[in-house]
């Protein structure tokens, strides 16, 4: 009788050994993809934005998005970093699901920034409601991006 209690312990802690990093990269993967499709209807809201609108030197044109950042829980991976950032003159997202490489997404081809003009960091999961805005600075068009109700980092 005890000998198959022990070889029923062994059994099942052999199982999860084996099925635990199956689990966390399942959930890592539907973080991910989540991510990629919110930012991906966002890229072609913005995209529109950007072709069929005028950059204005005031408040112009606008887009209130809301992007649900996943927290961890038992099916899925937490994404711990979202930053709205400009690379080679293009506005980008890009996030981080744990402690894994950054993923990128393409918004726009103009340039991102908050209105006091550097990146947009959230760090918490949960709903951000955040307004991007088609302006022109300096004569060229740029998109701005802050919380709404507020412009603070995360």
């Amino acid at each position: 009788m005890i000998v198959r209690v022990v070889l029923a312990v062994v059994l099942t802690a052999a199982l999860l050994a084996v099925a635990t990093p199956a689990m966390a990269d399942a959930g890592a993967t539907r973080a991910d993809s989540a991510m990629d499709r919110q930012l991906t209807a966002l890229s072609a809201d913005l995209g529109t934005m950007v072709e069929t609108d005028d950059p204005t030197a005031g408040p112009g044109a606008r887009h209130v998005a809301e992007l649900r950042l996943p927290g961890r829980s038992l099916t899925s991976a937490a994404v711990t970093e979202l930053r709205f950032i400009t690379r080679e003159g293009v506005a980008l997202a890009a996030w981080r699901v744990g402690d894994d490489a950054r993923s990128h997404t393409r918004l726009a081809g103009v340039p991102v920034r908050t209105v006091g003009g550097g990146p947009l960091t959230i760090r918490e999961p949960g709903s951000h409601r955040l307004v991007f805005e088609l302006r022109s600075e300096s004569g060229e068009p740029v998109l701005t991006v802050k919380r709404l109700g507020g412009e603070r980092d995360a």
